[in-house]
């Protein structure tokens, strides 16, 4: 694992800035692989406003499926409601996944994702606890959102760590338990999907819990969209009422406590918008077990990237019409935080595990052949205060490797906290780059390994090491050179530590051009890939040849969608 690698790689990922002017402080963290199941390496953004209390609320929002955390930056509004609101935003992104899946989606159909303890589900839990360990945040107030398959996350963390979040809400998601059939692929409207019954749901939900905390689901779905269509809402406020509710308060009928029309609003139009109330009791002011906000939004979106499937995040005021959000409808930032903020945790309606905190660095690098202590960690648990931890460590200095130690507490009441950290062995010695050198097309780097099929539809090849496109993917003619930095990581920009002799200092000054799409393709500033792409910076400029935008070359080669700073 290369450290210095994932630092590089976080600054070329998070270096996009937001349109938004911001009043905060934007920070690029990495969670490492854990030890447990289907664990991977995820990036992720924290923004913290100016003037965020020493105790504030967090507030975690996943992106959808072919986004990334920036669209989430950038597009839903969240940044300025954490100004307006108080509240610090964790953005992660997924990074890397496995199965078979479209790109970027959360996995929350697949069995290692979707239960507490292993893969993507405990990696959230693991971000949010890295949060904490860094940042002032409010116990009682953790909260998790997200869109289409970020929502149905949202709703797979809501049931797998109950005890942790306060609250959920999710937008266009879908019910836990679900698989893929639970989502239209079929491109067409009305869209068509099978669902589990609400009885199954309920059941899996209960197969889950291991807290009695009934965490409160916020539930956003448009009537006309045609990816998650109705009745994922419906079912996913169905199953929590039957899970959660008592036993004479467990149906729509029994728990509605009132329906009024949803506000704010950006623009004139609210699509129709009701949210309800389904609450403990069935009475208006008593804390909600599920609310619903259904609007009959329109089909078509102001992007192009977008399948006009009614299928997006409303951004409300300061939200833009990005890829799967739009700013005019219900304002969701705003809908969903004032959810949040009349649903902190309840003391006494969950029992919470201790919390263990490590002592020292995670993860922390050993040189090969020095010595191991383990500096421990401490667990406190609100009932019963400091606690004994137990610990285990498996390190072998002599062999570079990753090596684990893990740490456990358990308080009265007979519940387990846990913890890992990760050991690296390394050799100081070695040389990080090979600086291997191959002449080969496109298509052999893909077939060497040296490349990935990237881009839209996977039609170009992106180096493995600094990620830039090397030419169409089916390319067997051109001639491309990679450099081996870091063993397996292949770089079209030679690194650094392979020049002979030191390379002169970069006088390299931005430079734009605005012009259409079929300009910038013709001048190599963008490629064509069943619509327009900037070179090096792969940036969507539309399908249309004729449209007019700036692109700016920001380093050499590398052209992005906008002006120079």
């Amino acid at each position: 694992m290369n450290y210095r690698l994932m630092g590089y790689l976080m600054i070329a990922l998070f270096s996009l800035s937001s349109a938004t002017v911001v009043a905060g402080t934007f920070y690029s963290r990495t969670l490492y692989q854990q030890s447990y199941t289907a664990s991977q390496t995820r990036q992720f953004e924290v923004y913290v406003p100016t003037g965020a209390t020493s105790s504030a609320p967090m507030v975690m929002a996943l992106h959808g499926c072919k986004q990334t955390n920036t669209d989430v930056k950038n597009d839903w509004g969240l940044v300025d409601a954490a100004d307006q609101y108080g509240f610090v935003l964790v953005m992660p992104f997924i990074t890397s996944y496995d199965g078979l899946r479209n790109e970027n989606c959360w996995g929350f159909w697949f069995e290692n994702h979707r239960h507490e303890g292993s893969g993507e589900a405990e990696d959230l839990h693991q971000i949010g606890l890295l949060v904490e360990q860094e940042f002032s945040i409010d116990p009682n107030r953790r909260y998790i959102t997200g869109l289409s398959s970020g929502g149905a996350m949202a709703e797979v963390a809501a049931i797998t760590h109950n005890e942790y979040w306060a609250a959920s809400a999710s937008v266009a998601g879908l019910p836990y338990g679900e698989d893929a059939a639970s989502v239209s692929l079929s491109g067409q409207c009305p869209g068509n999907a099978t669902f589990h019954s609400v009885g199954r749901v309920a059941n899996d939900i209960n197969q889950e819990l291991d807290d009695d905390y009934p965490i409160p689901m916020m539930v956003i779905q448009s009537e006309n969209d045609c990816t998650v269509v109705q009745p994922a809402g419906r079912n996913i406020r169905d199953s929590h009422l039957l899970v959660f509710g008592s036993e004479n308060f467990n149906s729509p009928s029994e728990t509605r406590a009132k329906i009024e029309n949803c506000s704010p609003v950006n623009g004139s139009n609210d699509y129709g918008c009701e949210h309800e109330f389904f609450t403990q009791d069935g009475n208006v002011g008593s804390r909600s077990i599920v609310e619903t906000v259904f609007y009959n939004g329109p089909l078509s979106t102001p992007n192009t990237q977008d399948t006009n499937h009614g299928h997006y995040w409303i951004g409300g005021q300061n939200g833009n019409n990005g890829k799967w959000s739009i700013k005019l409808g219900p304002s969701m930032p705003d809908i969903i935080w004032d959810f949040f903020n009349r649903h902190p945790k309840q003391a006494g309606t969950s029992v919470n595990k201790p919390i263990i905190t490590m002592n020292g660095a995670n993860p922390m690098l050993i040189a090969l052949g020095n010595s191991f202590n383990d500096p421990g960690a401490t667990a406190y648990d609100a009932e019963d205060g400091s606690l004994v931890v137990q610990s285990s460590c498996n390190v072998n200095t002599a062999i570079v490797g990753d090596y684990y130690c893990s740490y456990s507490a358990t308080d009265s009441d007979n519940y387990t906290g846990t913890a890992t950290r990760t050991i690296e062995v390394y050799d100081p010695n070695a040389p990080t780059e090979t600086c291997a050198v191959s002449n080969s097309s496109p298509s052999d780097h893909i077939q060497a390994g040296r490349a990935n099929a990237g881009g839209s539809y996977n039609l170009r090849a992106i180096s493995t090491g600094d990620q830039n496109d090397i030419g169409f993917a089916w390319d067997s003619w051109s001639t491309v050179t990679l450099t081996e930095g870091e063993p397996g990581l292949w770089y079209l920009i030679e690194p650094a530590a392979c020049h002979s002799t030191p390379p002169p200092p970069s006088s390299f000054e931005c430079q734009q051009w605005y012009g259409s799409n079929l300009q910038h393709s013709n001048n190599s500033r963008a490629y064509y890939s069943m619509g327009y792409y900037t070179v090096g910076g792969n940036d969507y400029l539309g399908g249309v040849s004729g449209s007019y935008s700036w692109v700016a070359e920001t380093s050499d080669g590398i052209f992005e969608v906008g002006q120079c700073p």
